[in-house]
């Protein structure tokens, strides 16, 4: 459980590194300015907001999935590697 614990405060950590580095920080700037440029249609700019915040999960969550999946399936490699070195 220690362990468990230990790998969801370092995902939430990395995260909000992650959250406020250069690049990512750039990209929500543009993308504020982008949504916010109907300031007369409010219920507009919070339609536009949502939906970049939902499609910036999604991408999010299938990054995730391919690279979880690309790592189960080295097994084999892994195991190969670890008996010749």
């Amino acid at each position: 459980m220690a362990a468990y614990a230990v790998a969801l405060l370092a995902a939430v950590y990395l995260g909000l590194l992650t959250s406020i580095s250069p690049c990512p920080l750039a990209t929500n700037i543009a993308a504020i300015s982008y949504v916010g440029r109907r300031v007369g249609q409010p219920r507009a700019v919070l339609w536009a907001g949502l939906l970049y915040t939902l499609g910036r999960a999604v991408v999010y969550l299938l990054l995730a999935v391919a690279i979880t999946n690309l790592a189960l399936s080295m097994t084999g490699l892994s195991l190969a590697l670890q008996k010749s070195v």
